[in-house]
């Protein structure tokens, strides 16, 4: 596993060169992994978003990477709200739903916002959950892609510092996404979403 993470690293230019030399396929699949570990919950999102930044490159890692998070949370909202009775039977008394459905109750947009902004929240799971609760399609693919920008494009800036190798980038993209992080921690505890 080491030596392949070694290779890729020794050939992170000629990576880019093949991609770049199918502008439509790459991105194509891309798209509908970043859609697939969104849909298939357990599959962690931090690890498809980096990789988008090193291996696109920021800007370009950032729109595929968010457009299949939209494309994916869409899917699993839409499942959620199809079998809705089945669902809501199922999952009614699980503490993750009580919990969204507090927030949503409470909060409204705001809070159902600030859980997508939040790091580290199961966000994909919130999908499905948030499918089983009055929220329209229209407010929620608002709310879920605009809480998940600032995430993605941290996490394609460090892809793209990791890339280019240069030490200062890779600290200075580090810093302020672990400040970020910080400073969302002490906010979730303070207002006490769950």
């Amino acid at each position: 596993m080491l030596e392949v993470l070694f290779d890729l690293w020794a050939n992170r230019e000629a990576l880019r060169g093949i991609l770049s030399k199918h502008p439509f396929f790459a991105p194509f699949i891309f798209v509908l992994v970043q859609a697939l570990q969104v849909i298939i919950a357990p599959l962690p999102g931090e690890v498809t978003g980096f990789i988008a930044g090193f291996v696109f490159g920021a800007f370009k890692g950032f729109l595929l990477s968010t457009l299949g998070i939209f494309l994916g949370s869409f899917v699993a909202f839409s499942i959620s709200k199809f079998f809705k009775e089945k669902f809501l039977k199922a999952y009614e008394a699980h503490p993750f739903y009580q919990k969204t459905n507090k927030v949503l109750k409470k909060w409204g947009s705001i809070g159902i916002f600030l859980l997508y902004l939040f790091p580290g929240f199961p966000k994909d799971l919130l999908n499905y959950f948030l499918g089983l609760t009055p929220i329209k399609l229209r407010a929620f693919l608002i709310l879920s892609t605009l809480g998940r920008l600032p995430a993605t494009l941290a996490l394609c800036l460090q892809g793209d510092a990791v890339f280019s190798g240069d030490p200062k980038r890779i600290f200075i993209t580090a810093g302020a996404f672990l400040i970020a992080f910080f400073f969302f921690l002490l906010l979730r505890k303070k207002i006490d979403f769950c």
